[in-house]
């Protein structure tokens, strides 16, 4: 009889413990959360199971951005004309061969000057 209640009491006194982790969780999340206003995925594309490409609003900042398990890295910093255009795009969506397209152009202006860059440091 005595096994049942240390039992019983073990599992009201393991309910409990978790309850009050949950809780001390939820608080802290409170102040560990960063604001998102300040960093957002405007586009994601994957490129392989591990890695993708996108664009990524920072501040008031926009980047081409590779994403891979490894590392982030900013590929390239778009000017003010490419973020109208972009943001033209997503308020206006045209099909999605035109979108697809603008966001193929952006990618092969960025492997085009990734070449100049690897043929000067030869």
């Amino acid at each position: 009889m005595d096994i049942y209640i240390a039992v019983f009491k073990t599992i009201i006194f393991l309910i409990i413990i978790i309850f009050m982790i949950n809780i001390c969780l939820k608080y802290l999340g409170k102040y560990t959360n960063q604001s998102k206003r300040n960093f957002r995925i405007i586009q994601k594309i994957a490129v392989s199971k591990t890695s993708a490409i996108g664009i990524v609003q920072i501040i008031d900042t926009y980047y081409v951005m590779s994403f891979s398990e490894n590392r982030n890295e900013i590929l390239k910093e778009l000017n003010d004309y490419e973020v109208t255009q972009l943001l033209d795009s997503l308020e206006n969506p045209k099909s999605s061969e035109n979108n697809s397209k603008d966001f193929k152009q952006i990618l092969q202006g960025m492997n085009d000057k990734i070449q100049e860059l690897k043929k000067r440091k030869r």
